[in-house]
């Protein structure tokens, strides 16, 4: 579903004359909150070098986001927690670079692994509507509930607001327990 179908049936469900614009700014906030709230994993695959600290990772991970390192069967803590020793593997990411930096320095070549969260890299654009959500196919439905909620919200139509927010709310607390427990 792109962007566009998704701007037609919440004008059907909330008949307003919002320019598009604003509603593709909203939808922009639609598909980054989507990954605030169901965390999807993702995984970065890299090779290690012996004595190599430094690797650039997919442009999708962010600091944030990551929750696991392992380098060959090593596990490595992010420098940014307080429990973390100097005897420990540890990692500090980039986000401004995409950079990994491994301390120390993997002793052999490897396989690094790194988990992360997706996030939504996609900006709607008004001139190019047939862009679609960066969730899942499956969850994109619920960006007409989300828009036709914002939609009656800048009508002052509280209710009609309240319900849709209540519809897609619902649904991506829905995913995001599927997501948690590992189903997909």
């Amino acid at each position: 579903m792109n962007i566009n179908e998704i701007i037609s049936e919440s004008d059907m469900l909330v008949p307003n004359d919002v320019p598009v614009a604003d509603k593709v700014i909203w939808l922009n906030a639609l598909n980054q909150d989507f990954f605030n709230v169901v965390k999807i994993p993702k995984i970065a695959k890299f090779d290690c070098s012996t004595g190599q600290e430094d690797y650039v990772l997919v442009a999708d991970v962010r600091q944030k986001n990551i929750d696991l390192v392992m380098i060959g069967m090593f596990p490595y803590k992010s420098l940014d927690r307080d429990d973390v020793t100097p005897a420990q593997n540890a990692y500090a990411f980039d986000d401004t670079s995409n950079t990994l930096s491994l301390f120390p320095a993997p002793y052999g070549n490897l396989k690094g692994f790194l988990r992360y969260r997706r996030i939504a890299t996609t900006t709607f654009i008004s001139s190019t509507l047939t862009a679609v959500p960066d969730a899942p196919e499956e969850y994109h439905w619920t960006f007409i509930p989300g828009l036709a909620s914002m939609l009656a919200n800048s009508q002052d139509d509280m209710t009609k607001a309240s319900n849709y927010e209540s519809q897609y709310k619902a649904a991506w607390n829905v995913a995001a327990q599927n997501y948690q427990t590992g189903a997909s």
